[in-house]
């Protein structure tokens, strides 16, 4: 039984809480709150972070806000396995301390990406050998999501399907008007390339995924970011944290990943700067 603290606030989804409380192998142990949080539910509160971890054996941070670096470090230091609803908004500096942390502690540490748990794309549906080429394009969901968080989520999501470092990239962007499309290529280090290509403009998305077994292509109607429906998308990504934890898979190192892709994504927004393109 994985005895699971949760932080949260005024964002936190309580049925979220309470799907989560009916999970195999879980217990909440209990919950500290930033604010002044009414719960419908009757859950054990704690006053304080340090006293909530210490009863817990892994933490959700389930919050929209992006959470301090000071929080994580805390967590990791603790050697507590801990579950990410939201990317924190860190400098390079600062994730790289972080993933120090991680690899010391030798913990499972998960970052929600809805890219990730798209039906199509999810590496817990899909048995994806290494892919030779990835070939994508969708639109900018800006209704939900900012641009620069969207292009993150969506190159961690294609560094998680090419299975490697990445080594090199090609950036090329128009702007008409108020609009820009973007075009990058990815060269990952054992060979796989992925092009992808993010408009604007609403157009339908879609997707090829080559590899030796075959071509696996999908398509949608619009964004590729709204394909989900979110709930079920984060109970589906909490239930994998609890099996990893089960399994003691320690290579799920999210913010090593998050690494790589925040520096890919600055490496974008640099070469897109020439072309006046910045978001």
């Amino acid at each position: 039984m994985i005895k699971l603290g949760i932080f949260g606030d005024q964002t936190t989804n309580q049925q979220l809480l309470v799907r989560i409380s009916k999970l195999p192998e879980v217990e909440i142990a209990g919950l500290y709150f930033l604010g002044n949080v009414e719960l419908k539910q009757d859950f054990n509160v704690f006053l304080s972070p340090a006293g909530l971890m210490e009863v817990s054996d892994a933490i959700l941070v389930l919050t929209d806000k992006s959470i301090s670096n000071d929080l994580v470090k805390l967590i990791l230091r603790k050697s507590k396995p801990v579950f990410l609803q939201s990317v924190p908004n860190l400098h390079i500096k600062e994730i790289k301390e972080l993933v120090d942390l991680e690899k010391e502690a030798g913990i499972v540490t998960s970052i929600y990406n809805p890219f990730v748990y798209n039906s199509f794309l999810n590496p817990y549906l899909n048995n994806y050998e290494k892919p030779f080429l990835i070939n994508l394009r969708t639109c900018f969901d800006t209704t939900t999501v900012k641009p620069s968080l969207e292009l993150l989520l969506l190159v961690a999501a294609l560094n998680r399907l090419a299975q490697s470092n990445f080594k090199k990239l090609d950036v090329f962007g128009i702007k008409n008007a108020e609009q820009f499309t973007i075009n990058v290529r990815l060269e990952y280090e054992n060979s796989c390339v992925a092009n992808f290509t993010l408009s604007q403009e609403d157009k339908k998305s879609f997707c090829e995924i080559f590899q030796k077994s075959g071509v696996t292509l999908f398509e949608f109607k619009n964004s590729l970011f709204r394909q989900s429906q979110r709930a079920e998308q984060e109970i589906d990504a909490i239930s994998n944290f609890v099996k990893m934890i089960v399994a003691c898979n320690k290579k799920n190192n999210s913010l090593d990943g998050l690494m790589q892709s925040v520096q890919i994504v600055h490496e974008i927004k640099e070469h897109l700067r020439f072309n006046e393109i910045i978001f």
